[in-house]
């Protein structure tokens, strides 16, 4: 009777015990499933982290207010059109800069498009095309520039990274020797006011009295020496090129769509006392 007894006590811990490792397979299958199907859902609906830098009037960034300016409802308007949920931060240009290379769903505004940039973003789309870039001096200082290579000849300060610093060294301006590169926008201005060593900095007609201002300079201090012409500044949109094709031709769409109901020429029209007229 004992013997007996134990047999069955035996059995029902055999059964407790392939029971118990049964529910743990299944546990395990399913958390398996969950985990794999998780990043596929978030996939089809991913946050797109967009990077941009104060630059009046089409990024402006003012203490405890949202970001405004015309770019800035340009690529807002877009993004409501599409079915992404954003996020939009400004940050100096050379950090937005990186960020937008690297990370996957990082895209900024406002860049303009040069060759040696084609192949480190993928392209969603123009947003303005104001005018070409010029070299600008301080009054009082007697340079003449008669075409491009005149200007190697001086010290020319540009803001890492961007149109001014990669469009010059690719017509054979280099760091060192006739280009003076900062981390940050804000100084170029105050640089070639004080700074006796600094002779030219590059900027376009529209942004250069912003920028004077940023300076607490006057733009009568300034004046404009030499047109680039072939260093046009088209801005554009763009994003890592870690993103997905599908979320760059869904954001192209939308943005185009703007051009095509009116919406772009709605947006400008707000904003055109600031704004030279884009040839698009």
């Amino acid at each position: 009777m004992q013997k007996t007894q134990n047999n069955h006590n035996v059995i029902a811990r055999h059964k407790q015990s392939s029971a118990s490792l049964y529910i743990k397979k299944i546990s395990y299958i399913a958390l398996t499933l969950l985990w794999v199907a998780l990043p596929i859902s978030a996939n089809k609906n991913p946050v797109i982290h967009i990077v941009t830098e104060h630059l009046p009037p089409y990024q402006i960034v003012t203490q405890n207010k949202p970001l405004s300016g015309f770019a800035v409802d340009i690529i807002k308007e877009t993004m409501a059109r599409s079915h992404y949920a954003y996020s939009m931060k400004n940050y100096p240009w050379v950090r937005s800069y990186n960020l937008a290379q690297v990370k996957a769903n990082y895209c900024i505004f406002s860049i303009a498009r040069l060759k040696s940039r084609e192949n480190m973003f993928k392209w969603v789309g123009p947003i303005s095309s104001v005018s070409n870039t010029a070299m600008w001096a301080r009054k009082g200082r007697h340079i003449k520039i008669s075409n491009l290579n005149d200007a190697k000849k001086y010290i020319i300060a540009v803001n890492r990274d961007d149109i001014a610093h990669t469009g010059l060294i690719e017509r054979g301006f280099n760091e060192d020797e006739n280009l003076y590169v900062l981390d940050n926008t804000n100084s170029l201005i105050s640089l070639l006011i004080t700074r006796p060593e600094i002779d030219l900095i590059v900027a376009d007609d529209t942004t250069i009295k912003f920028r004077t201002e940023l300076a607490g300079a006057n733009i009568n201090e300034l004046h404009r020496v030499y047109e680039i012409k072939d260093l046009p500044l088209n801005f554009f949109f763009a994003c890592s090129k870690k993103t997905d094709d599908n979320i760059i031709q869904h954001l192209s769409n939308k943005l185009q769509s703007l051009y095509q109901d009116g919406s772009y020429d709605a947006i400008w029209e707000k904003w055109r006392n600031t704004l030279t007229s884009p040839k698009l």
